[in-house]
Formats: C-alpha cells, structure tokens, sequence
C-alpha cells in the first residue's frame, strides 16, 4: 500500500478559474488564487503587483508562514535583521513570528506569488481590499479605505505591525 495520500484528502475538487478578480490590497494590486476553501485550509496563494518604491512596514505574521517568488523584477524583503534582493525566478520564506517588511526596490512594478500556510490571511485580504478594474495597475497610493482597515482590523488575523 502507499504512504501517498489522496488529493482529495488535502483540497475539496479540483478548482479552474482562468480569470480572477483584482483587488487593491493596501499597496498591491492583486488577486487570490487559491483560497483555504480550495486548499483545505492547507494554505492560500495571491498574485502581487507593487508599484516602484511601494511596500508593506515591518510587520509579523503569528498564525501563518509565508512563501515568497518573484516572477518579475525585483523585491527587496528584511526578514529579522537580514535584507534580500529577489530577483524573477527567486524564492524566500518568512517563517510566522519574525519581523518582516517587502518593498519594490525595482524601477518598474514587480510581480509576485505569495504563498500563507496555513490559510487564513485571504480572510484578512478580503476584509481589507478594495475591488480593481481589470485594465488596474499597481497603485502609487493606496485607496484610503484599505489602509485604515490593515490598521483596525490586523490584530483580528494575528498581523503585528512592529
């Protein structure tokens, strides 16, 4: 018998959906790929854009691990006292209960996959944003309803801002 366990086991069904909804997260433009709902809990996985110079303050995650891979241009990450430069095609992890902030240290806006295990910081995505037009691109502000919401309701989802 195999160790191998079921798919279905992990994730509900098997979920397509060729086109997703953008939305202005704080100051990313993005979408949620995959939701704990498809996953199982397992985690949630989110399409980033951030525009030149724009990122996320120092901040901790205490229920959530997050995995980061950039597709295109560069993001700068300070995880504890450590900075990174990822370049496209270059991954981090930024364990749960250490400080970490992202920036755009790029000219353009970058791009970038972010994976949460477990999930449960989309909850805290969709209690934040704000929708997007498809034709959107990376804010250089950042819609004023969001933010005042990051602030209001992060403790809610186990977000520290240090």
């Amino acid at each position: 018998m195999s160790n191998i366990q079921a798919i279905s086991d992990f994730a509900p069904a098997v979920k397509y959906e060729p086109k997703r909804k953008r939305y202005y997260f704080d100051v990313a433009l993005g979408s949620i790929l995959l939701s704990g709902e498809d996953t199982g809990g397992a985690y949630c996985l989110l399409d980033l854009k951030v525009a030149p110079g724009k990122g996320v303050p120092r901040h901790t995650h205490t229920r959530e691990d997050e995995a980061l891979f950039v597709l295109s241009d560069e993001l700068e990450a300070i995880v504890g006292d450590e900075v990174f430069t990822l370049r496209a095609g270059e991954t981090l992890i930024a364990p749960r209960n250490i400080p970490h902030q992202l920036r755009n240290s790029g000219a353009v806006a970058n791009h970038y996959l972010i994976l949460f295990s477990p999930a449960g910081f989309e909850e805290f995505l969709k209690a934040t944003s704000v929708p997007a037009s498809d034709n959107a691109v990376a804010p250089t502000e950042p819609p004023a309803l969001a933010v005042r919401n990051v602030f209001e309701l992060a403790a809610d989802y186990g977000i520290r801002f240090d």
